[in-house]
């Protein structure tokens, strides 16, 4: 009868022991995701003007479309010689298109090539487009 009341008290010790270590390996995980930023920046443009936002340079950092625009003649990241190899997101509406329109771009930080980024930031750009 002693010998099952010992090994209760390991199976509750045990049982204690992996629950909290559990914990901890699910703390560890939570504390060592990305930074997650957020902006929304509104623009008003005449349904002939280009828009440019200049976003990251760095040789690991990126920009992403991750919602692309829906009336648009450009939506697009270029990154190349004519923009000194910064990331510049560039949009012009539609001919004659008058309303809104929006993009969703993420902008990736922090790698160092061999690992993931550290900061990611969604930004949101509303445009309303007028004559």
């Amino acid at each position: 009868m002693e010998i099952k009341s010992v090994s209760k008290n390991y199976l509750s010790i045990f049982n204690i022991i992996s629950l909290f270590l559990t914990i901890l390996v699910l703390f560890q995980f939570a504390s060592c995701k990305d930074e997650v930023l957020s902006e929304i920046i509104n623009i008003e443009l005449n349904n002939n003007e280009i828009y440019k936002y200049p976003t990251v340079s760095g040789d690991e950092e990126g920009t992403l479309i991750i919602t692309q625009a829906k009336h648009y003649e450009i939506s697009e990241v270029i990154r190349n010689s004519e923009t000194n190899y910064v990331a510049v997101y560039t949009y012009q509406p539609k001919a004659n298109y008058v309303g809104n329109d929006s993009v969703e771009l993420e902008i990736r930080k922090g790698s160092d090539g061999a690992s993931e980024p550290t900061e990611i930031k969604t930004i949101k750009i509303n445009f309303i487009i007028s004559n």
